[in-house]
């Protein structure tokens, strides 16, 4: 019932390589999606071909830092993401970002500061304490809420809301 010499060696092999995997793995650079959704391009430019889509959170594994866009690998796609909208590449001080505004948004287009928006209809937004979407919430408000814009920022504005202060996505203001 011994079991033999090549079967002890297999298991052993088969140790080793379960501890020395994820160190191995983990020497790879990664970042989080920061933006709601974020397209994988095929080439580093906001016309070039949509290869996916990932959410917020998302982890992504950097294969060459850039500014405007990060070439990236996503559950094994390879392709670029703006780096404004990737957590390492944000900006998380005015109200503003660092990053280009090549890239345009989905929502109403240019926020200024004075005007009254709303929150875009079918979505629950919130209000965060800083301009980024790691930072921790203030309240959310559903689509239709009327918020005012007191200093716009490309892709945060610091806004007003049912007497609340704090940040909300440019993306998700429309008129």
């Amino acid at each position: 019932m011994g079991m033999n010499k090549g079967w002890i060696r297999f298991v052993c092999i088969l140790l080793c390589l379960s501890v020395l995997l994820p160190i191995v793995s983990a020497s790879a650079e990664t970042t989080k999606v920061a933006a709601y959704l974020l397209r994988l391009r095929a080439e580093p430019s906001s016309k070039g071909k949509v290869l996916d889509a990932y959410p917020r959170g998302t982890t992504v594994t950097i294969l060459k830092k850039g500014s405007p866009w990060t070439k990236v690998r996503v559950h094994g796609k390879v392709g670029y993401m703006q780096t404004d909208r990737l957590a390492y590449g944000r900006y998380a001080g005015s109200g503003s970002s660092s990053g280009s505004s090549s890239g345009s948004s989905s929502g109403s287009g240019k926020v200024s500061s004075g005007s009254v928006k709303h929150v875009m209809s079918g979505v629950r937004l919130n209000l965060r304490e800083q301009a980024n979407s790691w930072s921790d919430i203030i309240a959310s408000f559903k689509g239709g809420t009327k918020v005012t814009v007191l200093k716009a920022g490309s892709y945060w504005s610091y806004v007003r809301v049912d007497g609340l202060e704090g940040y909300m996505a440019n993306d998700y203001l429309v008129d």
